[in-house]
C-alpha cells in the first residue's frame, strides 16, 4: 500500500490550492466484502475526481496521511468500470483526525462509506485508547448483525453487547498488555470471531475492526496499528453431544462445548472391574488439580474447537442430605480430537499406566454440524 499512500500525498499537494488553514490526517480502508475474490473487490478510489487510490482491494489500509483542510468529494469505482459504487462528500477540519472506509457487500448491507473522527485524550501512563467498530455485513437485518465483545472466559468487555452492525465504542482506556478477546452472539453461546492473544501496546489510539460478512469475504478483525489478527478456529457446538467407544460396549461420552468460555466438559461413561457402571466426569480447564472445586474455573479455555485436554474426575459420596459431601478427585487426563462431524479419537492417561487409544462415532446431535475442516 506505499504506491498508495504516495499517490494520496501527490494528490494532497495537487489539491494545496485551495485556502485551507492548516491540514486534516486522515486513514482509508476498504472493508467492502463484495466480491468473493481478493481480487474481484479491486476498486479506484477518486478524490475531487482525482484517481487516488488504485487497484485497492478488501483488507488495504492506508495509515495516516495530511489533506488541506477542506471539503472534498470522494468516490469509488470498481477496477475496470466506469461505475461510482460509493459517493460521499466530506469536510475536514483543519487538526483533526478522521478514518474513512469503504463498507457494506451489496447484498445484506448497502455499499457504503462509514466515517469516524479519531481526536481523543491521550492515555495515561500504562495505559492505551481502545475502540471498536462492527463493519461486518454478516446479516441483512440490524438486529441479526448484534454481537458482544468478550474475553476469552466469556466476560463482556466494557458493556459491549447488542453492537449492530456500524455500531462502535467510542475510545475507552484500559491497561497496555496481552488481551484474549472475541466477537461473540449477544449470549455469547455462539463465537464468530476468535483472534488469537494479543500484545496491546500503552500509549496509542487503536480501534479493532470487525470485518467480512463470511460470505464473500471470512470475518476477521482488522487492527489499525497491527493489521490483521491472526486467528483461531471459534468454538461451536458441533461436536456437542454422545458419543460411542467403538472398542468396547456400552462405552462413551458425552461431551458438551462451552463456546462462552472456549472451554469443554462432560461425562465419561464406562465399567468397573466388577461390570458396574462408572461414571467419570472431564473438564478442559484443569486450575484445580485437586478437584476441590469441580466447575469453577479460573483461566476458562483448553478448547480450540478441534482439541482439547482435559482432566478427568472420579466423585463419590454425596446424598440427599446436606451433610452427605462429595468427594471430587482427579484420576487422569482425555486428550479429545474432534476429527469431523462424526468421527474423534479420544486418548486417556492414567498415572502408572500406558495410555490408551479409542475412536468414537457420534450417536445423537442436538446442533447442526459443519465438518471441521470446512470451518477452517
Amino acid at each position: 500500500m506505499n504506491k498508495v499512500a504516495a499517490a494520496l500525498s501527490m494528490t494532497a499537494m495537487m489539491l494545496t490550492s485551495q485556502a485551507a488553514l492548516a491540514d486534516a490526517r486522515v486513514n482509508v480502508a476498504h472493508f467492502a466484502p463484495f466480491a468473493d475474490t481478493l481480487d474481484g473487490t479491486s476498486v479506484t478510489i477518486l478524490i475531487d475526481d482525482v484517481p487516488t487510490f488504485e487497484d485497492v482491494k478488501f483488507g488495504d489500509f492506508v495509515p495516516y496521511v495530511d489533506l488541506p483542510a477542506g471539503t472534498y468529494t470522494i468516490d469509488v469505482v470498481p477496477t475496470g468500470t466506469e461505475t461510482v459504487a460509493i459517493t460521499g462528500e466530506f469536510t475536514l477540519e483543519d487538526g483533526t483526525d478522521y478514518s474513512l472506509a469503504a463498507v457494506g457487500n451489496g447484498t445484506t448491507q448497502d455499499l457504503a462509506f462509514y466515517a469516524l473522527v479519531d481526536n481523543t485524550d491521550a492515555p495515561m501512563d500504562g495505559n492505551l485508547n481502545v475502540r471498536v467498530v462492527h463493519l461486518a455485513p454478516f446479516a441483512a437485518s440490524l438486529p441479526a448483525t448484534e454481537v458482544s465483545i468478550r474475553t476469552a472466559g466469556g466476560d463482556v468487555v466494557n458493556m459491549l453487547m447488542g453492537v449492530p452492525y456500524e455500531g462502535q465504542s467510542g475510545f475507552f482506556e484500559i491497561p497496555a498488555g496481552n488481551y484474549d478477546l472475541k466477537v461473540a452472539s449477544n449470549d455469547g453461546s455462539v463465537n464468530y470471531i476468535d483472534p488469537l492473544p494479543a500484545d496491546l501496546p500503552e500509549g496509542v489510539n487503536l480501534t479493532l475492526y470487525a470485518i467480512g460478512d463470511g460470505i464473500n469475504q471470512p470475518l476477521g478483525i482488522y487492527a489499525d496499528l497491527v493489521g490483521n489478527l491472526p486467528l483461531r478456529t471459534p468454538v461451536d457446538n458441533r461436536s456437542n453431544g454422545m458419543w460411542e467407544i467403538l472398542e468396547g460396549s456400552g462405552t462413551g461420552f458425552v461431551f458438551q462445548p462451552m463456546p462462552s468460555q472456549n472451554r469443554a466438559v462432560g461425562t465419561w461413561y464406562t465399567y468397573d472391574e466388577e461390570g458396574n457402571p462408572l461414571f467419570l466426569t472431564f473438564d478442559s480447564c484443569m486450575e484445580a488439580e485437586d478437584g476441590m472445586n469441580p466447575g469453577v474455573c479460573a483461566t476458562p479455555g483448553g478448547f480450540d474447537g478441534v482439541t482439547a485436554t482435559t482432566a478427568l474426575y472420579l466423585s463419590a459420596g454425596g446424598g440427599p442430605d446436606e451433610a452427605d459431601v462429595v468427594t471430587t478427585t482427579k484420576v487422569g487426563e482425555i486428550d479429545f480430537e474432534i476429527l469431523g462431524c462424526d468421527d474423534a479419537m479420544a486418548t486417556v492417561r492414567m498415572p502408572e499406566m500406558d495410555p490408551v487409544m479409542y475412536t468414537a462415532k457420534q450417536l445423537t446431535r442436538p446442533f447442526p454440524c459443519v465438518d471441521a475442516a470446512e470451518a477452517r
